[in-house]
């Protein structure tokens, strides 16, 4: 089995080189554990269109390994998108870092649902087994897309709910 390298996850904004040089890289080659699988580059509008949105970019030594997106989609719901690692990262649990990090980051910024669109089904485990749970499609992805959604309520005690943990803004 591969071991991960040691990555940090930083906060960047949609027009931050880091960024940019990620999403220019080789297009997604259809790997399971992106969002980006089965999807040519072209099904992405370029990232400076994207102002309001934020990137959680996970780094290695080495470099930028891969990046989630989060755009808000109302007062209370965010997107998840354009989850990608580099194939040369891939399975190594870094999507799923990412994943965790962004539900975070949205938690932050006062966020209790976080919607996503799955680019391929074979991504749909990692959503499903990290919480989210198939919904029909929403804004802007046609009919034919497999769409998921998870609340980002925090479980206490006993089942019940509370609202977003108090974590600092960034």
């Amino acid at each position: 089995m591969k071991t991960s390298p040691p990555v940090e996850l930083v906060v960047a904004s949609f027009d931050d080189p880091i960024v940019s040089r990620l999403h220019a890289g080789p297009p997604p080659t259809g790997e399971p554990g992106t969002a980006a699988a089965g999807r040519s580059r072209a099904a992405y509008p370029p990232v400076a269109t994207d102002a309001g949105m934020v990137f959680l970019v996970a780094r290695s030594a080495s470099g930028p390994v891969g990046c989630a997106g989060l755009r808000r989609l109302g007062d209370d719901t965010a997107e998840v998108e354009r989850l990608y690692v580099r194939p040369e990262y891939r399975g190594l649990g870094i999507s799923r870092l990412l994943l965790a990090g962004v539900e975070d980051l949205a938690r932050r910024r006062g966020f209790t649902v976080a919607r996503l669109e799955a680019g391929d089904l074979r991504v749909a485990g990692l959503y499903a087994s990290s919480g989210y749970v198939r919904i029909a499609p929403f804004g802007r992805h046609p009919a034919r897309s497999v769409c998921f959604e998870k609340s980002l309520l925090v479980p206490v005690t006993g089942g019940r709910t509370t609202g977003p943990r108090s974590l600092p803004r960034t």
